[in-house]
Order: structure tokens, then C-alpha cells, then sequence
């Protein structure tokens, strides 16, 4: 596996990266969304693949010998032609909904992949039903409605540090990735189970966090439900011969 990682210096997540193992990846909600994610990783590649991810930074449980690790921005992805032919690539949780070029992102990713290779992307969702009514319940209507603004959100991280979020519909993600990929299939993740702020509530409900975990299993390929998730899950395939 190839992973292109974030800069280490004058990013805006730098601001956040100390503690966002403990905000999400070892939350409750962040495994049980992160399970969903996994499970679809397991269907789509196979084991020996060389596999493109945009981006995490971190190496662990064996892994050392089998990622390569480089230091770019995901824009810069273009820098990768000597890598070429993968197997396929992947983005996990809202790294492409910062990127403010996303059609020059798909146009740069689709000469390193081979012919009908397999793209997986989880993006933040257009419609979190979960934001909505959490945001209301505390008077921020702002907050609330901010994935329906065209223009994107600024998310602020943390003092001095903020970054433009945008929070595209799955129809303008596919029109954007063609014709250099097509779509094959989507899903929700993160419908029942709700974002990760709302952790100190319901994480004092851990049976209800399991509900709505299986809830989630039953209801992500749902038409007019799953796209009411805290993240989409696409599945491309790229174009040609």
C-alpha cells in the first residue's frame, strides 16, 4: 500500500492530530462507523494489491515493510506516476470534502490506477439527519443546515486554525469523477449511528449505540435513507479496456 500523507507542518489538522485518536478513532462511534468502512475494504480489495490511500498517518500492527510512506498533499497526487499501475485507491472520512479542485483530484488519480481498478471513497454526507436535530436542539441553526450551503462550511479545529469543508451530493461526485470513473455503488455510514460529537451523550447508552449500529447494517443501501449519514461510502470503478 502507497499512502500520501498530509504535510507535517502549517496544516490546519496539525491542530487537532494529538487528540484525534481519543475524539474518534477509539470512540465508541468512531469504531462502529470505522466497522462499516472496514468490512467494505475487505470486499474490494484483494490481499497482495498495491492500494493508493489518501491519507493517514500512521504505520502499526505489522504493517512496517508493506506501506510505503511519502509526505505530499493529496492535490499533489500527480507527483505519482512512477507508482503506476495500482491496483486501486481509497479515502477515508472527509479528506476529499477539503479539497477545493475535486475534479483535478479525480483527473490526477485516474492515470496512476490500471483499467476497472476499484476506487472507495467515505466522504462527509450532504444531509446528516443526525447534525440537524443536534444542532437545533442547541439553538445553532447555522450549524445545523451548514452541509446545504453550495459554497461549503468553514470548519474551524481550533484557535487560528480552519479549513473550507464542502459537502457534495453524490450525483455531482459522479458527474465529477467521469469519464475517467463510474460509479458502481454507494451506502450511508453513519445513519442511525450518529457524528462523533455527540459521543458524551450516548456514550453513556452503549446499548443503544449497538441498536444503531445494527440499524445502520440494515438500513445503509437504502434509497432516501442512506443518504442521511454522517458519511457516504462510494465504490468507483475506473473507465477503460
Amino acid at each position: 500500500m502507497l499512502s500520501p500523507l498530509a504535510p507535517t507542518h502549517a496544516a490546519p489538522f496539525d491542530a487537532i492530530a494529538a487528540d484525534y485518536d481519543e475524539v474518534f478513532t477509539y470512540s465508541k462511534i468512531g469504531q462502529a462507523q470505522r466497522f462499516a468502512v472496514w468490512r467494505e475494504l475487505q470486499n474490494a480489495f484483494q490481499t497482495g494489491g498495491r492500494v493508493l490511500e489518501v491519507a493517514e498517518r500512521r504505520v502499526g500492527n505489522g504493517a512496517e515493510g508493506k506501506i510505503e510512506l511519502r509526505v505530499l498533499a493529496a492535490e499533489n497526487i500527480s507527483t505519482l506516476t512512477d507508482q503506476a499501475p495500482l491496483d486501486g485507491a481509497f479515502s477515508n472520512f472527509g479528506v476529499l470534502n477539503c479539497l477545493e479542485n475535486l475534479k483535478q483530484f479525480a483527473a490526477d488519480l485516474a492515470p496512476l490506477l490500471k483499467p476497472k481498478a476499484t476506487v472507495l471513497l467515505c466522504c462527509l454526507g450532504p444531509f446528516c439527519i443526525w447534525e440537524v436535530f443536534w444542532y437545533l436542539a442547541h439553538g445553532e441553526l447555522r450549524k445545523a443546515f451548514r452541509r446545504q450551503r453550495r459554497a461549503g462550511a468553514t470548519g474551524r479545529l481550533a484557535p487560528g486554525a480552519s479549513i473550507r469543508v464542502h459537502y457534495p451530493p453524490v450525483r455531482l461526485l459522479a458527474r465529477t469523477f467521469a469519464p475517467w470513473f463510474r460509479l458502481v455503488s454507494w451506502k450511508g455510514v453513519g445513519i442511525s449511528v450518529p457524528p462523533s460529537y455527540v459521543e458524551p451523550w450516548l456514550g453513556r447508552f452503549p446499548k443503544a449505540l449497538q441498536f444503531a449500529s445494527r440499524m445502520d447494517d440494515i438500513a445503509e443501501s437504502c434509497p432516501g435513507i442512506r443518504i442521511l449519514s454522517d458519511h457516504i461510502l462510494l465504490k468507483f470503478e475506473r473507465e477503460g479496456a
